[in-house]
């Protein structure tokens, strides 16, 4: 009979190697990954950001309540020329406040004959919210807003510039509480010659003005062109510059 034996110097050497091998093998299974941001899929959504607070327009319909005096309650429709009418206060000008800011202005105006009056507004209609494109045009008009609306688009939907317009010197102007305009100057030529991504979003009211030369101040433009388009406006002062 024949037996065969295994080297003991072999086997002993096999074991160390096989050892060697299983905690080679135990840490490739625990190894830690490195550290890296996690895939774009799994992050939470980014927070949206607030909608500015609403302002009220020509065309808008509320109602007013008096807690205390019921009798005083009305419905009331926001004028062409930005006013309503109350027996309790009078005319007030309301277009661009906010419906706190009516709130508080009808309560400042009947503290002198109501004791402690406490009043509410309540929307019951928002009227259509509308963007003014005129000046170098083809149709000048006003426009639907729309959320994150650019003056680009909002030039696209009357038909775009016309040859003589002066993209460099396009004015942006946003009625303000209080008998204000603000206004500021935008490049266009860069927008549409250069492809800049446009940064500024359109607000309800606002007017795109396309001239066809440079301005230096504001109110020359509104009385003489946006007054017509929107009575609603206030008389800028003389000498408004444009930032």
């Amino acid at each position: 009979m024949i037996r065969r034996y295994a080297s003991p110097s072999l086997g002993a050497a096999g074991a160390m190697l096989a050892g060697l091998l299983l905690v080679a093998c135990a840490a490739c299974g625990h190894r830690t990954p490195a550290a890296g941001p996690p895939p774009a899929a799994l992050l939470p959504p980014a927070t949206p950001e607030a909608a500015p607070e609403y302002r009220i327009t020509v065309g808008d319909e509320f109602d007013v309540k008096f807690e205390y005096q019921p009798d005083l309650n009305m419905h009331l429709t926001v004028r062409p020329d930005g006013r309503i009418s109350m027996p309790a206060t009078g005319e007030l000008t309301v277009v661009g406040l906010t419906p706190h800011e009516v709130e508080q202005l009808i309560v400042q105006k009947t503290a002198e004959r109501l004791r402690n009056p406490e009043v509410s507004l309540v929307m019951t209609k928002m009227a259509e919210q509308r963007v003014y494109v005129g000046g170098e045009v083809l149709k000048p008009s006003y426009v639907p807003l729309r959320p994150d609306m650019t003056p680009l688009q909002a030039v696209l939907q009357v038909g775009g510039f016309k040859d003589t317009a002066k993209l460099e010197s396009v004015l942006i102007m946003t009625p303000l509480p209080g008998g204000k305009i603000a206004a500021a100057r935008i490049d266009m030529a860069q927008v549409v010659n250069d492809g800049v991504p446009e940064r500024v979003r359109l607000h309800p009211n606002d007017v795109v003005y396309v001239p066809k030369t440079w301005i230096a101040n504001a109110d020359v433009v509104v009385d003489q062109w946006v007054r017509g388009l929107i009575p609603a406006l206030p008389r800028v002062g003389a000498g408004y510059v444009i930032q």
